[in-house]
């Protein structure tokens, strides 16, 4: 805190040497008679300056939003997933001929009446014989094949969000005002001086 006086000691020493004179011409001039003579002697008030620092505005904090930021990406989706379908394959046939046994043959007691009315017994051979049959045989059994349809895929486009929602702060320091204002440093004072001194 500073303090300026506005009034000077050379301004008090004024005021009394004029009060005196005042008083002197007031006794020449028949105002006090007698031997002790007093004049009303008048200080006035002394004035200073004091500097205050003074608050203007208080700190602040501002927020500010930053909306999230989206983008599109590109990406392949399925439409159709990849599947198998069956298929039947039939077996396959074949007719083959081959050569098989129809009377085996071999010896054999034979009893005959000769023409001398004379019953003849003999051993008679036969020869094997043998025919041709046909049939079908399996040349490859029934399967299943599976064929593989590949899946079936598009294009898409799709919002992803790149930078989440931010809030920023920032901080306004508070603001401060030196001001200055005048105060009383000494009061004004009266006090009786005798005349003459």
């Amino acid at each position: 805190m500073t303090i300026k006086a506005f009034t000077a000691p050379a301004l008090a020493a004024t005021a009394v040497s004029v009060a005196l004179l005042l008083g002197a011409t007031a006794a020449q001039a028949g105002g006090c008679r007698g031997s002790a003579c007093y004049n009303l002697v008048q200080t006035p008030a002394i004035y200073g300056t004091i500097a205050e620092t003074q608050l203007v505005r208080e700190a602040q904090t501002q927020r500010q939003v930053i909306p999230a930021q989206y983008d599109y990406v590109t990406e392949n989706v399925v439409i159709q997933p990849a599947r198998q379908i069956p298929r039947h394959v039939p077996a396959t046939y074949s007719t083959i001929s081959e050569k098989v046994l129809i009377s085996p043959g071999g010896k054999r007691w034979e009893v005959t009446t000769d023409a001398y009315g004379r019953t003849t017994g003999c051993w008679v051979y036969d020869r094997p014989q043998y025919g041709i049959r046909q049939r079908t045989v399996e040349v490859t059994p029934a399967t299943v094949e599976y064929e593989t349809i590949p899946a079936v895929y598009t294009q898409r486009q799709r919002k992803v969000m790149v930078r989440p929602t931010q809030v920023v702060s920032q901080t306004i320091p508070a603001v401060y005002e030196t001001r200055h204002r005048k105060v009383l440093v000494s009061p004004a004072s009266q006090h009786w001086q005798r005349a003459g001194y």
